[in-house]
């Protein structure tokens, strides 16, 4: 019975150095290529979003994008059966949000689908599109600073 013995030494002494400098570059690449992932991921590509209420033919919903494209939406008065304002509650934050139920649709059509506009902002035009559509609104719950308990 033969035994074969394999003995041979490295030396890892030398090649540490240009290890040491690629890893650095690495994760400082790494890091700037993480920053504009998440910059990109967080920045909402919406302009603007814009409300037209006319009382005798309907509701025009503009959104403008930041690349320049604009979709506009046009809901007839008598497709919308009521306007109503939600507070929408997530884990990480609670905003109010106006939606249109609007007739033979199974769900609400969001007035502003990027944008969450403060509820000051969100009133005046809920009151506008209640007189619009003819549909009582409750006003009992707002005051000038918005929902009351």
């Amino acid at each position: 019975m033969h035994t074969v013995r394999f003995d041979r030494e490295i030396d890892f002494g030398t090649n540490k150095q240009p290890f040491k400098d690629k890893s650095i570059a690495v994760v400082f690449w790494s890091f700037i290529w993480d920053v504009l992932i998440v910059k990109l991921l967080l920045r909402k590509p919406v302009e603007k979003e814009s409300v037209v209420v006319m009382p005798a033919l309907g509701v025009q919903l503009e959104t403008h994008y930041v690349s320049g494209k604009i979709i506009r939406r046009f809901v007839p008065i008598d497709k919308i059966l009521k306007p109503v304002l939600l507070e929408c509650v997530t884990p990480v934050t609670c905003y109010w949000s106006l939606s249109l139920i609007i007739q033979e649709e199974a769900e609400l059509m969001l007035v502003f689908k990027e944008l969450q506009p403060p509820v000051k902002m969100l009133v005046p035009i809920w009151k506008a599109l209640c007189a619009a559509t003819g549909s009582e609104g409750s006003l009992n719950t707002f005051t000038e600073d918005g929902p009351c308990c």
